[in-house]
């Protein structure tokens, strides 16, 4: 079983980043969607712990605009989505996720927290951390179990 603390759209907000990397401490690895994924370097994680994408708010960024990855049978695809047109359909994020094989998608860009699962294929929007919203996802031998949280829940 593998933990994973999943973020987007952090926007310089370096104090929920602070407050939400705390409540994701049992996270083995930390997912930043993009928009400001350079936030993430103030904090100092091992390379092992944190995997980022570059969002359009992240223009010199050198990064994948894209990762595939495995952990616990899952074969997960992160973007930001704004090349995939997410704000308005979850379409061409579907057929990306499919041509990857990928079960988990993960996406922010829209600033809304969304979970939705379509033809085998679970599709994940964290929401926008600048707002205080995040998700941490559970792998387990093939099994997804995905919650929306917020800095402002107990």
């Amino acid at each position: 079983m593998v933990k994973l603390g999943i973020i987007a759209d952090s926007h310089r907000s370096m104090r929920n980043i602070r407050e939400a990397l705390g409540k994701m401490a049992d996270c083995a690895l930390i997912l930043h969607l993009g928009d400001h994924d350079t936030d993430m370097d103030d904090f100092r994680l091992p390379e092992n712990r944190l995997l980022s994408v570059p969002g359009n708010c992240d223009p010199l960024s050198f990064a994948p605009h894209n990762r595939i990855f495995e952990k616990e049978g899952v074969r997960v695809f992160m973007t930001h989505g704004d090349a995939y047109g997410v704000k308005y359909t979850l379409t061409r994020l579907s057929f990306k996720a499919r041509e990857a094989g990928a079960k988990l998608a993960l996406y922010g860009h829209s600033h809304v927290q969304a979970l939705d699962e379509d033809g085998g294929i679970v599709f994940l929007n964290p929401g926008a951390l600048k707002n205080g919203d995040y998700a941490v996802v559970t792998l387990d031998e093939g099994k997804i179990t995905c919650e929306l949280k917020n800095l402002a829940e107990a």
